[in-house]
């Protein structure tokens, strides 16, 4: 049954979304967990080249995320303003879209791997084992990224539950594989890292159908030709306007990661295994702070176009208040636990140390991180995707880029410091930009009292008057 995203009380509404978007957003990323922690037991040269792979791979998923929220922004008006049909003609052609540019993507990727991976700074013994990887994985990337815009959809319309019970399974079907074909089990022939990405590809093809099918349960892939063409332009328009600002906003992000690849490429080949599993730990444990901001997006979206501003005020709080919580949790956590954590991974001394080192310095801004990452998520609820991009832009181009350089000259210690300062100035940024655009609409939240919100909380949990 869809999740009334206008009518049932805000906070049940967006815990009873974040939750299962949760689990199934950490489905899709244990797909490189897992194959993180096999790849690490094949060798430190191995874990590089997965590192590097990994980067292109994350640039990829972004642009369709990007995409994804684009058109789930105009999906979820569409669906709070009872336009059903708007919403069948989009969830069409987005899907189009989205088939044709993972496509073309795809073929760019697959024929400019050696220039690509090369000017990144990957040497003559991890190249090969980079293309190992990463070939058949950008063969099979149109599956992924129509799965995941797909995902958006449903989503938007209130699905919550069944696309990721579906990224689910597939998570368990990759967890298998991987084990079979990395080691070569049950008669089927030892591939290594090839075998990662097969392990992954292969599960990404239950992604497709099992989206496929929600769809067209769902009433969401009725396609009419003549009205398909005839609104092909307008609403590839719509969804270019909304979306081209998310997807930039999405791809800022891995084109940032290949950046600091490069930087840390520059040190040690370690550095960038560790960096590697360090990235992969780090969006798995901020996996809770990422459901929360996947949700807030569709439901701000469907109370707009309902004109539920109380909803909206509600949801854009309760973002705030968990992005803090989680961000403290998953600090205390790496404090205590990060070097077990990262001798799963890599039984290299110097990759679990520079791991570890990641973690002591960069979760101490995770509160931060948080506030910026709710934040850009509530602007392109509001429709202000430009908002998103400019304090997304701020974050790479003003703060990652010359701290982490600076950083540099003082190792790789010092590229973590940066990352980390990084992370701070940015939440106080976003959340400096989110009160600049509460005063310019003169919303009410601009009186709330956001430490006294924290301290009636700490009352609550421990009871006191």
């Amino acid at each position: 049954m869809a999740t009334d995203l206008i009518n049932d009380k805000t906070n049940k509404v967006l815990l009873s979304m974040s939750v299962p978007i949760s689990i199934g957003m950490l489905s899709t990323f244990l797909f490189q967990v897992i194959d993180t922690y096999f790849v690490g037991k094949l060798g430190a040269n191995e874990l590089a080249a997965l590192g590097f792979a990994s980067t292109i791979y994350f640039l990829v998923v972004g642009l369709f995320i990007g995409l994804s929220v684009g058109v789930s922004i105009i999906i979820g008006t569409a669906k709070g303003a009872n336009n059903i049909k708007k919403v069948n003609q989009t969830a069409v052609i987005a899907l189009l879209i989205s088939l044709f540019l993972a496509g073309l993507f795809a073929t760019l990727g697959i024929s400019f791997v050696d220039p690509i991976f090369t000017l990144m700074g990957a040497d003559e013994t991890i190249l090969p084992l980079i293309k190992e990887y990463i070939v058949p994985l950008l063969y099979g990337i149109p599956l992924l990224t129509t799965g995941l815009v797909a995902g958006g959809i449903l989503r938007a319309t209130g699905n919550i539950r069944n696309p990721e019970i579906i990224m689910g399974i597939a998570g368990i079907i990759n967890l298998g594989l991987d084990y079979v074909l990395i080691f070569g089990r049950y008669g089927f022939p030892e591939m290594g890292i090839k075998g990662a990405a097969l392990a992954t590809v292969y599960s990404w093809v239950f992604v497709l159908i099992g989206m496929l099918i929600l769809l067209i349960k769902d009433r969401l892939l009725i396609i009419d030709l003549k009205e398909t063409l005839s609104n092909f332009f307008t609403t590839t328009k719509e969804v270019g306007k909304l979306g081209l600002p998310t997807i930039i906003t999405q791809i800022i992000a891995p084109l940032t990661l290949i950046y600091l690849t490069f930087l840390f490429a520059k040190q040690t080949s370690e550095a960038v295994a560790a960096f590697g599993v360090a990235s992969r730990i780090q969006t798995l444990l901020m996996i809770g702070v990422l459901g929360v901001s996947t949700a807030i997006t569709p439901f701000i979206a469907q109370n707009m176009g309902a004109n539920k501003q109380s909803r909206i005020n509600k949801s854009i709080v309760f973002g705030g208040r968990a992005s803090t919580y989680l961000g403290l949790l998953v600090c205390i956590l790496l404090m205590i636990f990060i070097k077990p954590i990262a001798s799963i991974f890599s039984e290299d001394i110097q990759v679990v140390h520079y791991t570890s080192m990641y973690f002591y310095i960069v979760s101490i801004s995770y509160v931060y991180y948080g506030i910026f990452i709710i934040t850009s998520s509530i602007f392109n609820g509001l429709k202000l995707p430009l908002n998103s991009m400019k304090i997304m832009l701020a974050k790479s181009i003003v703060l990652t880029i010359p701290l982490t350089i600076v950083g540099s000259y003082f190792g790789v210690t010092g590229i973590f410091i940066g990352i980390s300062l990084s992370n701070i100035l940015a939440g106080i940024l976003a959340g400096y930009e989110m009160r600049k655009h509460f005063k310019k609409v003169n919303s009410e939240l601009v009186n709330v009292n956001i430490w006294q919100e924290y301290k009636n909380d700490i009352k609550r949990i421990f009871n006191l008057k």
